[in-house]
């Protein structure tokens, strides 16, 4: 039976540039990792495609993938971080990769974003320095690089940075809070459409919950019944487990740089694993 890992990283996330310091660092050396062992790297759009149809074929050859979350200008600027220097993005890491890998197939990413314009503006002064680093104008030409997909991670992250939204004592920080037909519609659906208007592409069919959390109602009612008529066809949560064909297809799992590996001994024993 296939077990396929999804490896999620944040851009953002640097205090430093060693690899423990570093998402950004750590991508780099970890695409090398994952290619000397010998695994393909699929999109997260091919990775739910064939788990649904063709599951067998994920046990064809080890598979991995690869994702970002929240969607800043990190994931396709190369920006000078404040206390750690010059950055390369996550678009221009695998650039590098691919230059220095010819005659291997591409690795692709799956960068989840918020959609609001709005909340990315208000989270880009709160949450990182106030620079206007958190965009969409990238989304397009992300998605015509053929490196990166672009996917929901909601409508604004229910941050707890963020002022009230909609309905009255919703608790925000969490997204376990997300519970009924108008709040999923706000964060989930009204996200979907956004994104797959703005930068068309596979990963529009993609959702990952912010804070990795999800709840009966969104996992057992919403996305079964909304899916289709919004153009889901698959959800992510951050539960440290391997995608595999008994894996619930709202509730997706995915290994979380820092809290699941941060150490290329780490992620040499995931891959162990996932090959057993």
């Amino acid at each position: 039976m296939p077990k396929v890992p999804i490896l999620t990283y944040h851009a953002s996330d640097i205090r430093g540039n060693a690899y423990g310091e570093s998402d950004l660092a750590a991508l780099a050396q970890d695409l090398e990792h994952v290619s000397r062992e010998g695994f393909r790297v699929l999109a997260l759009s091919a990775i739910a495609h064939l788990r649904l149809a063709s599951p067998h074929e994920l046990d064809s050859q080890p598979t991995v993938g690869f994702s970002c979350d929240d969607g800043t200008d990190f994931d396709f600027h190369d920006l000078p971080h404040p206390v750690a220097g010059p950055q390369r993005s996550v678009l221009n890491t695998l650039r590098s990769f691919h230059a220095s890998h010819p005659g291997e197939p591409q690795a692709r990413i799956t960068s989840f974003v918020i959609a609001s314009p709005a909340a990315r503006e208000a989270l880009d002064r709160a949450c990182l320095v106030g620079k206007g680093w958190w965009n969409d104008a990238w989304w397009p030409q992300a998605v015509a690089s053929g490196l990166m997909e672009i996917a929901s991670h909601s409508w604004d992250h229910n941050h707890d940075a963020l002022e009230p939204g909609p309905g009255a004592g919703v608790r925000r920080g969490t997204f376990r809070s997300i519970d009924s037909e108008d709040l999923a519609d706000y964060q989930i659906a009204q996200s979907v459409l956004h994104v797959r208007a703005k930068a068309p592409n596979a990963g529009a069919s993609l959702f990952a919950y912010p804070y990795g959390e999800t709840n009966g109602f969104l996992v057992g009612d919403y996305l079964p019944r909304r899916a289709a008529s919004i153009g889901l066809e698959a959800a992510f949560t951050t539960e440290p487990e391997f995608v595999h064909p008994g894996s619930q297809r709202w509730a997706l799992p995915r290994f979380v740089f820092r809290r699941d590996w941060s150490s290329p001994a780490e992620l040499a024993r995931i891959l162990r694993e996932a090959r057993r």
